[in-house]
Order: structure tokens, then sequence, then C-alpha cells
């Protein structure tokens, strides 16, 4: 529909979709990058998908509103009437949920027989003092990666950082803590563990798809995702001087 319809004055489409062969799998599915390219590829213009994500906020209840309003409109055709709150219902994403379940235990596991720190203040942590951070702010960002979630003290979690952005230079201050912590708690943890770390890293950041992935790498994804927030949605930066 839009991938054919939409044109350039000129008649050119804005949207070049290569065809491929369907994918037809029983049994489990791993949603991967090799998984999706078997439907094909979309090509999107870098100034239309640099619009989207900067004027999502008021995209998506204009998409919304048309969907519910051609779902109307068929439901009409068919002799069926579409209660416009039923559709609204129907409409409505699941919220995400912020999912530590993972990242708590492998904490709590290196407690037990080493030091770990706050990735951000360096301060040492018990298991008192010890919250699982967002990176990056949730309320911006609602991503509950592996490599996205870090061992803080709850003061500074809780009363300083609270849903700002980390400076550059606080997360520069901060990355032999972070990657020590990438690499204790989840490089050197259970095969399944390990595989989900890479998986998510290389999915969600820009950085290479490949199993092993270079954590210097890594950082650097985490650093330009970071760039984005700020550019698309100016999310407040938390400096932190006292931290570093």
């Amino acid at each position: 529909m839009p991938a054919h319809y939409m044109t350039y004055p000129d008649g050119r489409p804005i949207l070049t979709v290569m065809q491929r062969k369907g994918v037809s799998q029983r049994g489990p599915v791993l949603i991967n990058e090799q998984y999706l390219r078997g439907f094909g590829e979309m090509r999107v213009p870098s100034a239309v998908w640099r619009a989207l994500q900067r004027y999502s906020v008021w995209i998506k209840p204009a998409l919304v509103e048309e969907w519910m309003r051609l779902m109307k409109l068929y439901a009409g055709s068919q002799g069926r009437e579409l209660e416009r709150d039923r559709a609204a219902a129907a409409m409505t994403w699941s919220s995400p949920e912020r999912d530590v379940q993972i990242a708590r235990p492998q904490a709590d596991r290196l407690l037990e027989t080493r030091r770990i720190h706050c990735v951000w203040s360096g301060r040492a942590l018990s298991p008192a003092s010890l919250d699982i951070d967002h990176c990056l702010p949730w309320s911006a960002w609602p991503c509950s990666d592996l490599w996205h979630l870090m061992p803080a003290r709850r003061p500074v979690n809780q009363h300083e950082k609270r849903e700002k952005l980390p400076s550059v230079r606080l997360m520069r201050a901060s990355q032999d803590r972070i990657m020590t912590w990438w690499e204790a708690a989840y490089r050197t943890a259970a095969p399944v563990v390990r595989e989900r770390f890479d998986h998510e890293a290389s999915t969600t950041l820009p950085c290479p798809d490949s199993a092993g992935l270079d954590l210097d790498d890594l950082f650097e994804g985490v650093l330009s995702q970071r760039s984005r927030l700020q550019f698309n949605q100016r999310v407040p930066e938390w400096a932190a001087d006292k931290c570093l």
C-alpha cells in the first residue's frame, strides 16, 4: 500500500521495496536480523527516517486515528457497527515493563565473591545500596536489554540521575566500570545469558551483528544512541560533577 503508492512528484517511489521469498518455518523462531531479512527489504530515505523519529509523538496519534477511521469504514461496508471505544482499546499498545530479572541476580551473584561498583560514582556496592539502573532514561527510551542495565548506588539512581541523560563526559569517565560490569555480569555468565547479551546489543544498537561483539564497539553504540535521544527528544542532561 504506502510502499507502492507513495511517490515523488516525478512518479518515483519514495519507499523502495525489494521483494524476497517468504519465510516458512515451524517450531520456535529467533526473531533476529537474518530471520527478518528473509521477508524482504524496504529502503526508507534517511530524511524521512529522521523525520519519523523526531516527530513520532505527533505521527503516531495521526496514524492510529486514521486506522480507526478505516476500520469503521470497512465494518460499515460489511453491515457491522464498530464502536469507537472498542477500536481505541484494540489500538492501545502494551506498555513495556522494567525487567531486571536477569541483571539483579547477576549482581547478587557477583557480590558473593567480589566487589562491584556503582558505574557512575565508582563507590563499592552492597546488597542494601545496590540498584539496577537503566543507563539511558526509561521515560525516553523504554528498553530493558541486558547491556542497558547497570549497577548504581540507590541514592545516585533515585535522587540524582533519575530520568536524566548521562553527559558524554560522565559516560567516558564511567567507561571502564561499565565495560567491567558487562564482562563480569554477562560475558562470563551462562551461555544463554552471554548469547542474549550479544544478540540484544547487536540488534538494538548500531553495532556489528556478530558473536563476541567487541565491548569498545558496544560502548560507542551506546554513546551513539545517547546522542540520538539528546538530539531527537532534548532529554535533560546529568553532569554529576561530584561523581567525577
